[in-house]
Formats: structure tokens, sequence, C-alpha cells
């Protein structure tokens, strides 16, 4: 007998707990838990965002590098039930302020 998982869809992924703190990734419907990944890979991450903030405020630009703390959702053969979570994101000042008090979820195409 094959066990089967119930997939999810992205609203029950955005309130989805399961009372540990680990952090999870959508792929078509299922959650994928991620992993913390070795010091490097950190350090590495935390490089990147201080530059890409540096780079910006020299270049005037209203830009901010947040690491581990945005989802990208994405469509996957037709369906947008995927939302990966990336190292480092880049996204406008106002798009991150506009996220303090809602899921920090970009949606291609949608703007709040």
């Amino acid at each position: 007998m094959t066990a089967t998982t119930k997939k999810l869809t992205f609203a029950e992924y955005l309130k989805y707990s399961d009372g540990t703190d680990t952090q999870y990734e959508l792929v078509d419907g299922e959650l994928i838990p991620m992993s913390l990944g070795t010091g490097k890979h950190g350090s590495i991450s935390k490089f990147l965002e201080r530059t890409f903030d540096d780079e910006s405020a020299k270049m005037g630009k209203n830009w901010t590098a947040q690491k581990f703390s945005v989802g990208v959702r994405s469509p996957r053969g037709g369906r947008w039930d995927t939302s990966r979570i990336p190292d480092v994101v880049v996204l406008l000042t106002a798009q991150w302020e506009a996220m303090l008090n809602r899921e920090a979820v970009i949606e291609p195409g949608l703007t709040h």
C-alpha cells in the first residue's frame, strides 16, 4: 500500500505550522524542509546581502537586500503552488515595508 501526502494550496502553505522552527519551501504543493547550510554558505549570503545594500546606497537606490526572509512564488507546470526562499533577495524598500504585517512573499506580476 502506498501512502499519499495531501498537496497543499498556496493559502494553506502560508498558514502551515507544524509547531517546530523548521522553515519550508513549497514545491508543487509539497512541503520541502530547508536545511541550515554550512557556515561558509551563511557567510557568503551575509556578504552578498551587505554588498547589495552598500551598492544600492552608493547608487542612491531605494533597494534593500534581505537574507533568507522573502519567499518568491512561481509557477510550475501552469500551477502557482511553488514558493522558494532564495538566499538573498533584492527588492524595493517600499515592497519590503509593505510586507511588515503580512507574509513576506513576492508574487510576480502583483504589486502590494
